[in-house]
């Protein structure tokens, strides 16, 4: 095993795109690091260049003491396993499995050995005879990754493996893959679009827009103290509700709403006073019976056992859209806001379509952007 370092890493196509910009990071020994983003931001970029499959135009990569900027990739001790599996359909599984090792020239009964100790592990040791064709989603997966494992690399690479199952084999293989991890420790790089896969699989979470870091962070804290509005947007399902609100002397105004705010976020913000984009996860809104709180009409429902999402058309609300200041007229801007907000309630809670409720906001848990950067105020 080993650790990746990444020093100021960039990657240019061309003159004028910038895949990557200026990446800086370095993957612990044991880590399991996710980068997660929208499509085009540069992670499956990022992968690649670790792996040795496009040149680095900028910067420095190191596994462990060696610069691989100039290595091929069997020179790399790396292994990879990619969305589409990528296996041999002519092969058997105990081929497909044993063929990275007659690669290096490992003795007959030492591969053989291997092969059937990583079929094992992975619970595919009963399909070795078969042809991928003759597999399902899962276990053609359990293939492509019992190949990298084989190898014994210093480090994983896997770019969106879990993309083309369904959403229970999603679910699936996400537990197995932590536990994979847990029994052999092997650092490995992540690439997924989806923030579920982000949140429940790694140690830490690189969130990329357009090749440029915007946080690295642990999960809980990427959930809960955003670096910026495209973190608190992106992260999250449902996605964060973004309203635009007002620091006033006592306290924080919402339409004709107030929040109380902890002492601490009030010191913080002691001398800052004016417009702010007021961020509210779905589950942070309380029902209220009383008091200046956020009138709402419920206008769709969605039972999804558990809970209920609900979305609401709020009186006095303005929505802030990521973005809205960037470059745009007033009539665009105007014509892209909305009075709409979703919120999460359990199950137990009676809510019907139609319905006006009272809403207030747990001033604890909100966090607050500047509306012309869209930076975290209160980022540590």
């Amino acid at each position: 095993m080993a650790s990746v370092d990444f020093a100021h890493v960039s990657k240019r196509f061309g003159e004028d795109v910038v895949a990557v910009d200026d990446f800086t990071l370095t993957v612990r020994d044991g880590e399991f690091l996710i980068l997660v983003g929208p499509s085009g931001c540069g992670k499956t970029t990022l992968l690649r260049m670790v792996a040795g499959l496009e040149e680095v135009s900028e910067g420095e990569i190191h596994i462990g003491d060696t610069r691989v900027n100039d290595l091929p990739p069997t020179d790399r001790d790396i292994a990879m396993v990619f969305q589409n599996y990528a296996l041999y359909p002519h092969m058997t599984v105990y081929d497909n499995l044993v063929f990275p090792l007659r690669q290096k020239r490992m003795h007959k009964d030492d591969a053989r050995a291997r092969v059937r100790e990583v079929a094992r592990l992975l619970g595919i040791d009963e399909l070795l005879g078969r042809k991928p064709r003759a597999l399902s989603g899962g276990q053609r997966q359990r293939v492509a990754i019992g190949r990298a494992l084989v190898r014994e690399p210093q480090v994983f690479l896997m770019d969106e493996p879990l993309s083309n199952l369904d959403a229970k084999l999603r679910v699936q293989m996400r537990a197995e893959l932590i536990s994979l991890h847990k029994r052999l420790g092997i650092t490995t790089i992540y690439v997924t679009h989806d923030q579920t896969e982000a949140m429940t699989l790694g140690d830490r979470v690189v969130v990329l827009r357009s090749g440029v870091v915007q946080q690295t962070d642990v999960p809980e804290r990427l959930y809960r103290h955003p670096a910026n509005m495209f973190v608190g947007g992106f992260i999250g399902s449902p996605a964060m509700n973004f309203l635009e609100g007002r620091i006033e002397q006592d306290g924080l105004a919402l339409g004709e709403a107030r929040v109380e705010l902890p002492e601490s976020v009030r010191r913080r913000l002691a001398r800052r006073a004016g417009d702010v984009v007021v961020g509210v996860r779905p589950e942070d809104f309380v029902l209220s019976a009383n008091g200046a709180a956020i009138q709402a009409a419920v206008e769709i429902t969605e039972a999804l056992g558990p809970e209920t999402l609900a979305h609401l058309r709020a009186q006095g609300l303005r929505i802030a859209h990521l973005g809205e200041r960037a470059g745009k007229s007033e009539d665009e801007q105007s014509s892209e806001l909305s009075d709409t907000v979703v919120v999460r309630f359990d199950s137990n809670t009676a809510i019907r379509t139609g319905e006006q409720i009272r809403l207030m906001v747990n001033g604890e848990r909100v966090q607050l952007f500047d509306p012309a950067s869209g930076d975290s105020l209160l980022a540590r």
